[in-house]
């Protein structure tokens, strides 16, 4: 009974207000990991910590290391999420998933991107100079490795 009225609520919710952890996926997805699987993560870092109180069968990999210092940032960056974590069933664990993995997927969305096209030449321009070729302001055609100036900025030289 306890899912099903977990799961009705968390309906009833997500149709009238925006539950904080969609608030708090979108600032994981703008600030710390665009592109991250959180169920994934999520899962991986409750395993990590339940293999804390004993000893590991193998050292982590850095990759592993790394995925684990994401998640603490996650732990972190929401207020009670270990908690509420710990104390969910495996069912509600892919639930909260979801409503970060929501954020952080609204994150990406155009609408919080389509300005960046026209400030980032506006960075990258000279001051009292222009970009030659010429970048227009509303194409992504043309930049990257395709351009002198992006394709610099996107390989700097090595220092010796």
């Amino acid at each position: 009974h306890r899912n099903l009225y977990f799961r009705t609520l968390l309906t009833k919710l997500a149709r009238t207000t925006q539950d904080p952890l969609v608030h708090h996926g979108r600032h994981f997805g703008r600030a710390v990991h665009a592109f991250c699987n959180v169920q994934t993560l999520i899962t991986n870092g409750l395993g990590v910590m339940g293999e804390e109180e004993g000893e590991p069968e193998y050292p982590p990999t850095a990759v592993e290391r790394a995925e684990f210092t994401v998640f603490r940032g996650l732990l972190r960056m929401i207020p009670g999420l270990e908690a509420r974590l710990m104390e969910s069933s495996e069912e509600e664990v892919v639930l909260i998933a979801d409503l970060i993995q929501k954020g952080a997927n609204g994150a990406r969305a155009a609408d919080d991107t389509k300005d960046m096209k026209s400030t980032i030449v506006n960075w990258i321009t000279p001051k009292g100079q222009s970009l030659n070729p010429h970048i227009p302001r509303n194409v992504k055609s043309g930049r990257g490795f395709n351009h002198e100036r992006t394709g610099a900025l996107l390989c700097p030289v090595l220092r010796s």
